[in-house]
C-alpha cells in the first residue's frame, strides 16, 4: 500500500507543471547545463569586476567564468497563441509583466526586469520589446504529443520566420558579436509534459535573421495567471549561462523552484562573478574580524592546488526581500569546481552547499535531487547552533582530491543587520571595536591629503553634457580626454586603468571610494550627492566611467527628469599625488518621441534630431519632415 501511495504521490509531481524544473535542451537532448561550444558569451570589454584582498586593496580584475552582460539589454519576447489555447492576455499586459516596476499582478514581487535590476544592484537592465500575438498553423495539442522537444522546435521556426518582417533581430544582438543574447518565445497555455513538447525550456537553434545568429532562445508557458520565476529562471540559462542546479536546494532560482511569484535570489557566488557584488580573497595566513550585511560581498578561498578551478565561498543570507521563503539565516557556504560539468550526480557537483549541520547530499547518497535538499535553518552556520567551521570540525568537508582544505572560520555571530565572523581564528580583541569589515571600507573615503603627508595637486576638468529625456535609461557618451588626463598623470592612457584609484565626489569635494552605478559608476541626485540606484528613491542622474577607453555613459532616471533640468555631478581620479576631478554639467533636453514604426512615423516637424536606441545621432528630419532613410528598429526623436 505505501508503494502505492509513493508512485501515486510521484506521477502527481510529474504531472503539476508548475512544480518542476524548466530544461536546457541542446540538439533536441535534455542537458543540465551548457556545453562547451554552445555556452553563451558576452564581449563586454569593460565589465571588469572588483576584487579584493583582505587588506582591501584592489587585485587584478577576473574574467567572469559565465557570460557576463551589463547595463542596458535589449530582449526579444514573440508572443504565439492556437485555435484550441486563445491569448489569455494582451501584449500591453505581457510588457507590463516584463518591464513595468512595481508590477504586482496576481501577487508577483515585481517586472521580471525588476528582479534582474534588483539582484544585479542596477547592474542589469533586461528591458525586453514585445510582438504579437501570431496565431500559429496548428493547434496547442499538435505541438504538444510530438515525440521529445521536436513539437517546440517546429513552432520556433515558425515563429521566427512570422516575426522576421516585422522585426530587426540585429538589435538583439547587444555587444555586436554575430549572436544575439535573449530571444524569448510567450505561448498560450500552460507546459503540459515534462520533457516533451512545449515544455519551458532553454533552447538552441542554427536559425540566422538580419545578419545574426538565433543561438540561444527559451521559451515560456503563459496559462493566463502571471508569475515571473519561470522567465527569470530561464533567462538565467539564456543570457547567463547558468546551469540547473540539481542537489542544490532552495538558496538560488536556478536551483529549486521556491516561490514562482517572488523567486529567491541569484546566488552570490554567481553575482559575484558577474561583478554585481565584490569577492573577498582569503588565504590561509589571514587573520581577520570580519563584518558583512546580507548579499554585500562574496568571500572566497581557493584551492591552492587548483585555485582557477576549485574553491569554498561565502556570504551572509538573510531571509527577507527575495530570500524570504528560504527557512534560515546566517553564513552560507557553497563549494564550487568548475571542471564538472552541471549538477548531474548527488556525489560530485559543480556548485554544492556546505551545509553545516554536516547532511550534505553528496555525503549520505541522497538520490531525490527535487524538491529535496529544499532549504533548512540547519543550512547555515551561526552562533549558537554551528559557529565556525575548519577541518577538524567538518572532517568530511574536504577538496574534490579528498585532500583538507585548510580553511578555518569562527566566531560566528547572530545574523541581524549585519554578521560578524573572524577567518583564521584568534582575532585580536582589539579588531572587534576598531574593525568595521567590507561595510565601511566600501562606503566614503576621506580626502586623500587627509591619509597623507603629501600635498596632493587637484585639476579639474568641467564638461557640459545634454540628455534627451528618454524612459528606458538611455544615455549620452562622453569623452573624459583621456590623452590628456594621461599627460597630466605621467601616465600612459593604457595604464590609467590598472594604476589609478577611482572616486565619486560629493558636493562638499569629499571623495566616495562606494560606487552604486555600474562598474565604476555612481548614482547623484539632485544636487549632486551619491546615492544608490532607487526608482522610488532620490537617485537622478548616473555616470558610468569606463576607465579602459576614458569614457563615460550619462543617463537618467525614467520619470524623475523635465525639459530644462540641469545637475552637476563629479567623480574623480587619483594617481600618487595627483587629483583630476570630472566636473560634469548635465541639461535635460527638450521632450522626446519614441519611434517605433518607422513606416507611421514618416511624417513630423523639420529638423528634429533622431538618436538611435543607445542614443547616439543617427540624423534629422528634412526640411519636409521626412525622417532619414533607417533600417528597420527603435529610435528617440528630440524636437528642435
Amino acid at each position: 500500500m505505501k508503494t502505492k501511495i509513493a508512485f501515486g504521490l510521484l506521477m502527481g509531481l510529474l504531472l503539476l507543471p508548475t512544480m518542476l524544473f524548466a530544461d536546457i535542451v541542446y540538439q533536441g537532448k535534455r542537458v543540465q547545463e551548457w556545453p562547451e561550444e554552445a555556452r553563451p558569451t558576452f564581449n563586454n570589454q569593460s565589465a571588469g569586476k572588483p576584487s579584493f584582498l583582505l587588506a582591501r586593496t584592489p587585485v587584478t580584475q577576473n574574467k567572469s567564468h559565465y557570460a557576463a552582460p551589463k547595463g542596458k539589454i535589449y530582449s526579444l519576447t514573440l508572443l504565439v497563441d492556437f485555435s484550441d489555447q486563445k491569448a489569455p492576455v494582451s501584449v500591453a499586459d505581457v510588457e507590463e509583466w516584463l518591464n513595468k516596476e512595481g508590477f504586482n499582478r496576481d501577487g508577483c514581487n515585481g517586472s521580471v526586469r525588476d528582479y534582474y535590476l534588483e539582484v544585479s544592484n542596477g547592474q542589469l537592465d533586461l528591458t525586453n520589446e514585445v510582438f504579437g500575438w501570431y496565431r500559429a498553423k496548428h493547434p496547442k495539442s499538435w505541438y504538444e504529443n510530438l515525440q521529445g522537444y521536436t513539437g517546440s522546435d517546429s513552432l520556433m521556426k515558425e515563429v521566427f520566420n512570422y516575426f522576421d518582417p516585422l522585426v530587426d533581430f540585429s538589435r538583439y544582438d547587444n555587444d555586436k558579436d554575430g549572436t544575439t543574447e535573449a530571444i524569448n518565445i510567450v505561448y498560450a497555455g500552460a507546459g503540459e509534459t515534462w520533457g516533451q513538447g512545449l515544455w519551458p525550456h532553454s533552447g538552441w537553434s542554427n536559425e540566422r535573421r538580419d545578419g545574426v545568429k538565433l543561438t540561444h532562445h527559451q521559451m515560456t508557458d503563459m496559462p493566463g495567471k502571471f508569475s515571473i520565476y519561470v522567465f527569470v529562471h530561464e533567462s538565467g540559462h539564456m543570457i547567463f549561462g547558468w546551469p540547473d542546479l540539481y542537489w542544490y536546494g532552495d538558496y538560488c532560482t536556478m536551483g529549486n523552484r521556491a516561490h514562482d511569484l517572488n523567486p529567491v535570489a541569484i546566488n552570490d557566488f554567481f553575482r559575484a562573478d558577474q561583478g554585481w557584488i565584490p569577492f573577498v580573497d582569503v588565504t590561509t595566513n589571514d587573520v581577520s574580524l570580519e563584518t558583512t550585511k546580507p548579499g554585500e560581498v562574496c568571500y572566497r578561498y581557493k584551492n591552492p592546488a587548483r585555485p582557477d578551478k576549485e574553491g569554498l565561498v561565502w556570504s551572509y543570507v538573510r531571509n527577507t526581500g527575495r530570500n524570504k521563503v528560504l527557512k534560515g539565516s546566517g553564513l552560507l557556504m557553497q563549494h564550487y569546481d568548475f571542471s564538472i560539468e552541471g549538477n548531474s550526480a548527488s556525489d560530485k557537483l559543480g556548485l554544492r552547499i556546505v551545509r553545516a549541520n554536516h547532511t550534505e547530499p553528496s555525503l549520505n547518497g541522497d538520490k531525490d535531487q527535487w524538491p529535496n535538499p529544499g532549504s533548512t535553518a540547519d543550512a547555515f552556520f551561526k552562533s549558537g547552533t554551528y559557529p565556525e567551521f575548519s577541518d577538524e570540525t567538518y572532517p568530511a568537508i574536504t577538496w574534490y582530491s579528498g585532500a583538507k582544505t585548510g580553511l578555518k572560520i569562527t566566531d560566528i555571530g547572530t545574523p541581524g543587520e549585519t554578521l560578524t565572523f573572524c577567518i583564521g581564528g584568534n582575532c585580536p580583541a582589539q579588531e572587534s571595536s576598531s574593525s568595521q569589515g567590507i561595510a565601511s571600507s566600501s562606503s566614503s573615503a576621506p580626502k586623500p591629503e587627509s591619509s597623507s603627508a603629501v600635498e596632493i595637486k587637484i585639476e579639474k576638468i568641467a564638461f557640459d553634457v545634454t540628455l534627451p529625456i528618454d524612459d528606458n535609461y538611455a544615455y549620452v557618451t562622453l569623452d573624459l580626454k583621456g590623452d590628456d588626463v594621461a599627460k597630466v598623470l605621467g601616465l600612459q592612457k593604457s595604464e590609467i586603468a590598472d594604476k589609478i584609484k577611482f572616486y565619486g565626489v560629493e558636493p562638499d569635494g569629499s571623495l566616495n571610494s562606494r560606487t552604486t552605478g555600474e562598474g565604476t559608476g555612481h548614482w547623484f541626485d539632485k544636487d549632486g550627492k551619491i546615492v544608490v540606484w532607487n526608482p522610488n528613491g532620490n537617485s537622478i542622474v548616473y555616470s558610468n566611467v569606463d576607465l579602459s577607453t576614458m569614457t563615460t555613459r550619462i543617463g537618467h532616471m525614467p520619470n524623475k527628469v523635465k525639459a530644462g533640468d540641469s545637475f552637476v555631478v563629479q567623480q574623480a581620479i587619483v594617481y600618487e599625488s595627483k587629483q583630476i576631478t570630472f566636473e560634469i554639467t548635465v541639461t535635460v533636453q527638450q521632450k522626446t518621441t519614441r519611434i517605433s514604426n518607422i513606416r507611421s512615423s514618416k511624417r513630423g516637424n523639420p529638423g528634429n534630431l533622431i538618436f538611435n536606441a543607445l542614443g547616439k545621432p543617427v540624423g534629422k528630419r528634412t526640411e519636409l519632415g521626412e525622417l532619414p532613410d533607417l533600417p528597420k528598429g527603435i529610435y528617440v526623436e528630440i524636437a528642435k
